[in-house]
């Protein structure tokens, strides 16, 4: 048995040795004499120990390095049988044997097998890669297939093990040989009769007694189906195969059935539930990138349960590098479900990440855009397939158009709203195509419900207009459409907030029906009586109301509240726990020829307490109407106080209109003998208003 020293590659060590923590104490000694050249040097055993214990986070890692090495030991068989003209041997596969009472895990594939020179080269040097020399040596026509690179894998083995023996055959040579190394500095190699009927290699493992789960045939199939799951060959374990799921990533998507998509999906989702749309595409340009993704027809955060999390895999050639990538897609993008498959990966040596964040922010970019083209296309070839799954998902659309500044133009086109003009859900695109021409802007409302938005007071200047509005009922829209800012040149109008914009849509339609009816100056308040109407108003108001003015766009409603910040917008800002002040410093627009504000100017010059009622309870209406009453109390007060005011009230005129046939038939009832009474309001001590009988004087 011949004895020799674990060696290392020093160029790779230089080059590597910045991967190395500075507390693994790796040393290098040299000489100093001038002008003498001399080699780097480094203690084998604790370089063994650091590449064995310090490179790899999980201790699983091992099997996934071993079987690699396998799979790559299989894909020369095969390619050097190609090149040959011979038949693929069909005996390519990986055998796992596990022995529990005796602690050992061995792992045995028929590939390319070593001779007794290349294992001392290969196992007998660290960081010296044999598959990087195969490559070499056959040119770039491998590198999609052969996984090594690094020549350190191996050693992971140290990590759960005592002693290692490997046996290797292989058809350049008629000896077979066996190597064992402690993993302390030293192997041993001898020729080795009876292990191999043909070619191949066999590592058998002598676990230490803290690892000895990883003879347990579970803890195995884990290990396999986390890393190693979609390795070309099969992996067999104790006689059964684990492997029966194939990278259909990386097949020609002609060849692939919708049985097997429907399985892979079901695999990587661990649900029986349908997907909704699949995107299976594969580029050389910008990136090497084969990839498979699912875009499911259901989540659970509509629930409210939980936060959809990352489920799509980051591999390279086949082998899990990450799963639950986060770095793979934008946040807006996490119902995403499948595998990324990037041979232009930077690996560290661990495999376990990856060296250039700028390449990943790169293969971040070109995933999302490639996901969210295809989910236009779907929109496209089927609107209504589209709404259904839109319905459901909108708030990922609207999150990456709020959020997301790459990608917010491309995901603007996958809105969808309503307008009122229909029920039906049309994109942005087709809203501007029913704009009128020379319209700029782009309308909106946020209401709780079509039906209240319909018979705002706020809708009134586009009730008879062929401009359509968007109508919303989620307050983060509001948020969605102050980030578009603009769309294909128009501007996003706020019908509730942006005075100016919608003052011009109001003065077209006024001088419209000014040419068709003229205003009866009966059911108007007198010119030299708006500004004593508009102080009084906001003396009556204040603090909430800073400033009356006269409305341009109300036809019906009596007033409305005007403020810079929106109904939706001061909603996101109160779930965002921001105080907005909503109840100060507001403006009322009122309409001076609505017949409760006419009314209304009367009454304050004889009656100032039944006025201010009024005034606060139209007040009450228009916060109501904005979104901005949130505690209910004072209003309900003041109603109990007018509906007494109205229900004991002796006075022969209606005091409302719209009190109809209620108020009618009181004034029928009147006993002619009380005319000889008369009615006085005043406030009793509890500052109710009451109605009291006086004979006439």
């Amino acid at each position: 048995m011949k004895k020799g020293l674990i060696r290392l590659s020093s160029n790779y060590l230089l080059r590597q040795s910045k991967l190395f923590s500075t507390n693994n104490r790796l040393v290098f000694r040299f000489c100093s004499a001038k002008q003498e050249k001399h080699e780097f040097k480094a203690e084998t055993k604790k370089l063994l120990d650091i590449v064995a214990k310090s490179i790899y986070t999980d201790k699983d890692v091992f099997l996934r390095e071993l079987l690699s090495n396998a799979s790559d030991a299989l894909e020369k068989q095969r390619f050097l049988a190609t090149q040959k003209g011979e038949q693929v041997p069909s005996d390519l596969e990986i055998k796992i044997e596990l022995d529990e009472q005796k602690r050992t895990i061995t792992i045995e594939d028929s590939g390319i097998g070593m001779t007794k020179q290349e294992m001392i080269d290969n196992l007998g040097t660290i960081a010296r890669s044999g598959s990087k020399q195969f490559l070499e040596q056959v040119g770039a026509q491998m590198n999609d297939k052969i996984i090594g690179q690094f020549g350190v894998g191996f050693y992971s083995s140290f990590i759960v093990g005592d002693t290692v023996e490997v046996v290797s055959k292989s058809d350049r040579s008629e000896k077979t040989y066996v190597w064992v190394s402690d993993g302390t500095g030293t192997f041993e190699i001898s020729e080795a009769k009876d292990y191999f009927q043909g070619r191949g290699t066999k590592i058998t493992i002598h676990l230490k007694p803290d690892q000895a789960i990883f003879s347990k045939k579970t803890e195995v199939l884990k290990t396999i189906q986390r890393y190693s799951n979609f390795i070309n060959y099969p992996i067999v374990v104790n006689g059964e195969r684990q492997n029966i799921v194939s990278a259909i990533w990386v097949r020609n998507k002609n060849e692939i059935t919708p049985e097997d998509y429907n399985k892979f999906y079901e695999y990587i989702s661990n649900s029986k539930l349908a997907y909704k749309y699949k995107l299976h595409y594969s580029t050389d340009a910008p990136l090497s990138i084969k990839a498979l993704l699912y875009i499911p027809q259901t989540h659970m955060e509509k629930y409210g349960m939980q936060m959809e999390e990352f489920d799509i895999s980051l591999y390279c050639k086949k082998i899990l590098i990450k799963k639950n990538c986060r770095e793979l897609l934008p946040h807006f993008l996490r119902f995403v479900k499948g595998v990324v498959d990037c041979e232009d990966l930077p690996l560290n040596i661990s495999r376990e990440g990856y060296q250039d964040t700028a390449l990943i922010a790169k293969l971040k970019s070109v995933v999302a855009k490639r996901i969210i083209k295809e989910i236009e296309s779907e929109a496209l070839r089927d609107p209504a397939n589209y709404l259904a799954w839109y319905q459901d998902f909108q708030n990922f659309i609207k999150e990456g158009v709020a959020m997301d500044d790459e990608h917010r133009n491309a995901m603007t086109k996958l809105l969808r709203f309503q307008t009122n003009k229909s029920e039906d859900f049309i994109s942005l695109d087709d809203y501007i195509s029913k704009l009128p021409q020379g319209i700029n802007n782009i309308y909106y409302y946020l209401a709780p419900t079509r039906q209240q938005a319909l018979t705002s007071p706020y809708m009134e200047p586009f009730a008879n207009s062929e401009i359509p509005v968007i109508l919303t009922m989620n307050h983060m829209d509001e948020v969605v459409f102050k980030q578009i800012n603009e769309y294909s040149s128009k501007k996003f109008v706020n019908i509730e907030s942006d005075q100016a914009e919608v003052d011009k849509v109001a003065q077209k339609s006024t001088e419209e029906n000014e040419k068709k009816e003229e205003t009866n100056v009966e059911t108007t308040i007198p010119n030299d009586e708006i500004t004593p109407f508009c102080l009084w108003l906001k003396n009556e108001l204040n603090p909430i109301i800073s400033q009356v003015q006269i409305s341009k766009r109300l036809k019906t409603s009596p007033a409305i509240i005007v403020s810079a910040i929106s109904s939706g917008m001061r909603q996101v800002m109160h779930a965002m726990g921001q105080s907005t002040d909503d109840l100060k410093n507001l403006t009322l627009e009122i309409n001076v020829q609505n017949p409760i504000i006419v009314n209304l100017n009367k009454v304050r010059k004889s009656n100032r307490v039944i006025a201010s009622l009024a005034s606060k309870q139209i007040l009450d209406g228009c916060l109501l109407s904005s979104g901005l009453l949130r505690d209910p109390k004072d209003v309900v007060e003041r109603q109990h106080k007018i509906l007494n005011v109205l229900l004991t009230s002796e006075i022969n005129t209606p005091i409302v209109e719209e009190v109809g046939a209620y108020r009618e038939e009181a004034v029928k009832q009147k006993d002619s003998k009380k005319d000889d009474l008369e009615t006085e309001i005043i406030i009793d001590s509890d500052g109710n208003p009451q109605v009291v009988k006086k004979n006439k004087k």
